[in-house]
């Protein structure tokens, strides 16, 4: 199996954070407010940069494992065979807000790891590829598979009677 790599999806709420704290900030150079202004620049320079380097910019699925790469610090592998479980975000009481177009995948320790890949279903079908013992919980991968899986179950037994007919 080659190496697949999946960008990841920006989440919109730090897009628009970002850019209301750049309007705030231009905003306080133009009413006058000089070293509150340069503050909020770097504090919003320390942020920007943290969104951009520290956090994972793409996936890499090698062969068995799961590499979640980063632009600043130590890359993060996975290996995919230690995972039970990939599914939808699932609401938990002690996280306010749930990302709807993540991805949890849950390892045999009980540990979660959240991703958010552009194409969803090449990633959950790479990552299926990788282990087939995975349980998948997602709506849109079983939605589509359940319909494949019924045409061809359906193609098996029309020519099952196609057979029988002809051995008859």
């Amino acid at each position: 199996m080659k190496e697949k790599e999946f960008k990841i999806k920006l989440n919109p709420a730090i897009l628009y954070f970002e850019i209301f704290y750049m309007v705030y900030v231009v905003y306080l150079f133009i009413i006058g407010q000089m070293v509150p202004a340069i503050v909020c620049a770097i504090c919003g320079l320390l942020i920007i940069a943290y969104f951009s380097l520290w956090r994972p910019y793409k996936y890499t699925i090698n062969r068995r494992t799961l590499i979640i790469n980063r632009r600043v610090g130590k890359d993060k592998e996975i290996n995919i065979m230690t995972c039970e479980t990939i599914c939808d975000p699932v609401p938990k009481m002690t996280k306010l807000i749930t990302n709807p177009r993540a991805l949890e995948i849950y390892a045999e320790n009980k540990k979660r790891f959240v991703v958010t890949p552009k194409d969803r279903m090449g990633f959950i079908e790479a990552i299926v590829a990788a282990n087939k013992r995975i349980h998948v919980q997602c709506t849109e991968y079983a939605a589509t598979h359940r319909s494949y899986e019924k045409k061809r179950k359906r193609a098996l037994k029309e020519e099952a009677k196609k057979a029988n007919m002809d051995a008859e």
